[in-house]
């Protein structure tokens, strides 16, 4: 089953339903849902889509949405390596930094996120959530 990390952006555009975002999300977490694909998320991801879901829509619904989401996907190991790396990287952007070295140390196949342009020393392929089903048909 193909590994595929998702970036922050990708999950509050499904959990937002932000338009016209929404339906490619969707789509990309029935596949994980179906265990059509494996869905990879940081526990950076984790905290700050409570962080903005919680303004949204309060606090109880935020982590009703995380705990479903925590069913669908599996939490990346990281720690120490993947912030040593970040802190030395050539990424503009510690967290995006962050988000490449847990895709790349859990073996990912592919970033999905709204921001290529983030991610453009990227040794996997990063595509969009809509990129990315297209792929895959």
């Amino acid at each position: 089953m193909e590994k595929v990390f998702v970036d922050t952006n990708i999950i509050l555009d499904w959990l937002s339903q932000r338009k016209p975002f929404f339906i490619f999300a969707k789509q990309l977490f029935l596949k994980g849902e179906n265990k059509e694909i494996k869905i990879l998320i940081s526990t950076m991801s984790f905290i700050s889509t409570e962080y903005i879901l919680r303004k949204q829509i309060g606090k109880e619904k935020a982590k009703q949405a995380l705990a479903a989401i925590r069913t669908i996907c599996e939490v990346c190991n990281s720690g120490e390596k993947e912030i040593d790396l970040s802190l030395v990287s050539s990424f503009k952007d510690f967290e995006d930094a962050f988000q490449y070295y847990n895709a790349l140390n859990n073996s990912a196949k592919v970033i999905i996120t709204r921001n290529p342009k983030d991610f453009k020393k990227s040794k996997i392929p990063v595509m969009s959530a809509e990129e990315y089903l297209k792929s895959i048909k």
